[in-house]
């Protein structure tokens, strides 16, 4: 459903994967935040969904509050006041990967931390991403061992998943490894951040990873522009329709080998006022 904003109109989707959604997005006047909770073996269902709504709560507080801080501090102060809140420990901790839209009449601002994507367009269709895939990018043999016997034949094996979490968090929130939100305050100062005039954003688009793996996995959409189009042409809805139905098209993750058969999909799309749009 859109939302008018100020100076803005905002459109967001949602589906849940292969249970209860742990993506979620927050709407300020000026702002949108968009969370994806970490799915954890060990700390049970629901855990990173738990934590992406507390944090989701704590930035949209901070943000409604002032316009000023950098983004990175307000995130910052957000994790470390939920940690001591609820006495979360680094490394035990439920985390998840956030990506944040802020405006004003002068400019935009974008932060992604961990494997969101932030997508901006200009007036004149180029189109600029800011991605985090440092978790991606880990040398990571559990993770490969488990992606290509997917590819090979293998069922979905929680055993071997958790092995492949137990090695990631070993990397988590340390230099040369990724940066997430969840007990540990300086992440935020990892995060990929970037500002821009307002006159040169026409439109952004949010997504968490399982939406935006229609870019950047599936390929059911040819780049970003193609996602901006449909966005605008057909809605949002029609995006995420577009990567459920390239999952169902391969349940058994054969030709995309991944961790289950659907993930978790959330959308933000923000058209700013602008007459060149």
């Amino acid at each position: 459903m859109p939302h008018t904003h100020v100076e803005a109109i905002v459109a967001t989707a949602e589906r849940a994967g292969d249970g209860e959604s742990e993506d979620r997005i927050f709407l300020l006047p000026q702002a949108v935040i968009v969370l994806d909770g970490a799915t954890s073996v060990e700390l049970g269902p629901g855990s990173g969904g738990w934590y992406a709504d507390i944090l989701g709560r704590q930035l949209a507080r901070q943000l409604a509050s002032s316009d000023g801080p950098d983004l990175r501090d307000t995130l910052a102060e957000a994790i470390a006041s939920l940690a001591v809140t609820h006495d979360l420990r680094p490394g035990r901790a439920p985390s998840a990967a956030v990506t944040i839209l802020r405006w004003t009449t002068q400019v935009v601002e974008g932060l992604v931390l961990c494997d969101t994507s932030l997508a901006l367009q200009s007036p004149g269709k180029q189109t600029t991403v800011l991605h985090d895939d440092r978790l991606h990018k880990l040398d990571h043999p559990h993770r490969a061992a488990y992606l290509e016997a997917i590819r090979t034949g293998s069922a979905f094996d929680r055993e071997r998943l958790r092995h492949m979490q137990a090695f990631t968090r070993e990397y988590r929130n340390q230099p040369g490894g990724y940066w997430v939100a969840e007990a540990v305050p300086e992440a935020a100062n990892e995060a990929v951040r970037g500002i821009w005039p307002r006159e040169e954003v026409a439109a952004a688009l949010l997504a968490t990873d399982g939406a935006a793996a229609g870019v950047d996995t599936y390929r059911v959409l040819d780049d970003w522009a193609a996602g901006f189009a449909m966005a605008k042409d057909r809605g949002v809805e029609a995006m995420l329709d577009r990567v459920h139905q390239a999952e169902l098209s391969d349940p058994q993750a054969r030709r995309w080998p991944r961790f289950k058969t659907h993930d978790d999909k959330a959308l933000a799309f923000v058209q700013f006022l602008l007459e060149a749009w």
